[in-house]
């Protein structure tokens, strides 16, 4: 009997935990990716009002490249290999970096008619925020590798709008057994 409360215990504890964790992450990533492509439409429009705004692709690439280069070689890629390769190789650890290079480089290239998505930016954006949040909190590599992926599903909600995405993501995340502790 007292195994059984304990299990039960242990498993409120551990729903309430990734509960709040989960709602602060997804409103942390909310805000990064919402700023991130609010910018990105401002800068588009900003740049679409000159009629040969193509012609600054050559020095918008160049100066991305060499900003990417020299501070975080880490943002380069389209963000969503880095991202994984993050979890896997570095239980989630992203240089904080990333975030602000990132953000810069990709509106830089798409607002001079450069040929890149915001869904992989947006990914390794909040994946970024996701790790500073981690950091901040000293949570161990398991449950920064577990940010990380309430990280995935909250850029995927924000970055696509794909409808009842929030719901689904929620139960999917809850019913996991790799959630509880």
């Amino acid at each position: 009997m007292k195994k059984k409360l304990y299990e039960e215990i242990v498993l409120f504890y551990g729903a309430i935990k990734w509960l709040i964790l989960s709602t602060i992450i997804g409103i942390i990533v909310g805000i990064g990716v919402t700023v991130f492509l609010k910018l990105l439409h401002i800068s588009i429009n900003l740049t679409s009002k000159f009629e040969y705004y193509y012609l600054l692709l050559p020095f918008a690439l160049f100066i991305t490249a060499l900003i990417i280069e020299k501070i975080t070689p880490e943002a380069k890629g389209h963000g969503t290999e880095k991202v994984i390769e993050a979890i896997h190789k570095r239980s989630g650890k992203i240089n904080p970096l990333v975030v602000p290079i990132k953000l810069i480089g990709t509106i830089i290239t798409i607002s001079a008619g450069g040929s890149a998505g915001k869904e992989g930016p947006s990914a390794q954006i909040g994946a970024g925020l996701a790790s500073i949040f981690a950091d901040i909190f000293k949570l161990d590599d398991r449950d920064r590798k577990k940010t990380c992926n309430m990280r995935n599903k909250c850029w995927i909600c924000i970055g696509i709008w794909y409808p009842n995405c929030r719901s689904y993501f929620w139960y999917r995340s809850f019913n996991c057994r790799e959630y509880v502790l």
